[in-house]
């Protein structure tokens, strides 16, 4: 499921002291597709982890830390990319952490037109149990060249002119630094944004064309609205702009911009982003509660409380930090039955279907296991045998071992065709059918080379 290879930890050597990271570990991911040339479209990937949430080895020189990164990129048949890095993050002190600065990195590459999943991943070198993974559904579809169209919306911190070639954020004679969690709100109340127009030169008659960038609430109302002329001169334009979030309630938003024919009082083209505004202490903005019509007549609208609860539970190992974030502030029945909707709605494998295979296959494998694994007063898939066959389904082999005068009962899961070939280990420390796993061969998974003597064997 990750790219990634577990790393010892660093050990400090005399004089070092392990600055260890602050709460979750998380990473944040945003897409955007842009043209590329007639064969591809050109793809950019943002990311960014706070750097407070890096662990540290800090000496006389200052604190060190550093990210093993993991990219890939497959399609229904095939890798299509793959890649790993390092990336290093040094701090003058401590009180530099305090800052809660976002380390943010870009990767860009050339998709021809097809479906697409990208997966990119991060573990904290100097403490490899801080870890996550990202995975985006990503649709590649070629741009049109006989209409107006809008590429992605990327949203940023900051864009400004710039010569820097050399830079990663540089394009178009500007740097523009993403903002990979799309989260404004305190400390940053100003979002900026970058987009790319092609094919103005369709139509150089209709000569009333106007740029409109809005902001619309969870019920899809303007909140916002700024128009300006677009002059047809050149047959693509870059598009940037800053919208002040200062007058705005806490919330999810999203950020529209069209090319708007006012002659004709038509929309050309347009495209959008989702984003959030947060704000310690203040009102959410009550459209992002309300339930919109096609929640209602889905199946989480006519859902009891328990079993609403129920429905949030068995999202734990897909949810992000952010989502977990948004869940905890849910408090009444309708707005956990929107997250819940939105949530499923987000990782169907085909948003056109009203079948969604994705959590057809989820509900089935914690079915099975509450059925193989419920032990005491914990469900089956509460369970780590449960959790592991959720994520990665029925093993191609299960090597039992009984309980004996010399090893606690464990269990070896084979999985063949999961990243080349991996293992999981469960062990019975109890003698009570409570497996717990104490190690795997999976790179995203906890490893534990001398699990055996540690937890299998029993001490005389």
């Amino acid at each position: 499921m990750a790219v990634l290879l577990m790393l010892a930890g660093a050990t400090p050597l005399t004089g070092q002291v392990t600055v260890k990271g602050r709460g979750s570990f998380q990473i944040d991911v945003d897409v955007c597709r842009f043209f590329g040339d007639e064969r591809q479209v050109y793809v950019e990937i943002y990311y960014g982890i706070h750097e407070n949430t890096l662990s540290y080895i800090q000496d006389s020189s200052g604190l060190h830390g550093q990210m093993r990164m993991g990219l890939l990129v497959r399609s229904d048949t095939a890798i299509v990319a793959q890649k790993e890095w390092m990336v290093p993050h040094t701090v003058r002190d401590s009180l530099n952490l305090d800052r809660n600065q976002i380390m943010t990195g870009l990767e860009s590459l050339g998709l021809p037109e097809g479906k697409y999943v990208v997966m990119i991943s991060a573990r904290d070198v100097n403490d490899p149990e801080r870890h996550d993974t990202i995975s985006l559904q990503l649709p590649v579809t070629s741009f049109p060249k006989t209409v107006e169209t809008v590429s992605d919306i990327e949203l940023s911190t900051t864009i400004q002119p710039s010569s820097n070639k050399a830079s990663l954020f540089y394009k178009n004679t500007l740097e523009v630094m993403p903002n990979p969690a799309r989260l404004f709100g305190a400390g940053l109340p100003i979002m900026y944004y970058y987009a790319e127009i092609y094919n103005l030169n369709v139509n150089p008659a209709s000569s009333s064309v106007v740029v409109r960038s809005s902001v619309l609430d969870g019920a899809g109302r303007e909140v916002i609205v700024k128009d300006k002329p677009k002059p047809r001169i050149h047959n693509s334009s870059v598009e940037i702009g800053t919208i002040n979030l200062t007058s705005l309630r806490g919330g999810t938003y999203y950020f529209r911009l069209a090319l708007i024919d006012t002659a004709k009082a038509a929309t050309l083209a347009f495209a959008s982003k989702k984003f959030f505004i947060y704000k310690p202490g203040g009102m959410v903005d009550s459209s992002f509660m309300q339930l919109l019509s096609d929640v209602e007549g889905s199946e989480f609208a006519v859902m009891s409380p328990d079993d609403v609860e129920r429905e949030m539970g068995y999202l734990t190992y897909l949810m992000t930090d952010r989502e977990r974030g948004q869940a905890s502030l849910l408090t009444d029945l309708k707005s956990k039955q929107k997250f819940l909707y939105e949530f499923w709605k987000g990782r169907s494998p085909d948003p056109s279907s009203t079948e969604n295979a994705f959590k057809i296959e989820y509900r089935k494998r914690i079915g099975y296991a509450d059925q193989h694994y419920t032990g005491g007063a914990r469900k089956g898939w509460k369970s780590d045998r449960g959790r592991v066959y959720i994520l990665y389904g029925p093993p191609d082999e299960i090597e039992r071992f009984p309980n004996s005068s010399e090893s606690n009962p464990y269990e070896i899961w084979h999985y063949n065709n999961l990243q080349g070939g991996v293992i999981f280990v469960f062990v019975d420390r109890n003698s009570m059918g409570d497996y717990i796993l104490v190690h795997s061969t999976h790179r995203n998974e906890l490893q534990d080379a001398n699990w055996f003597q540690n937890y299998a064997l029993k001490t005389r």
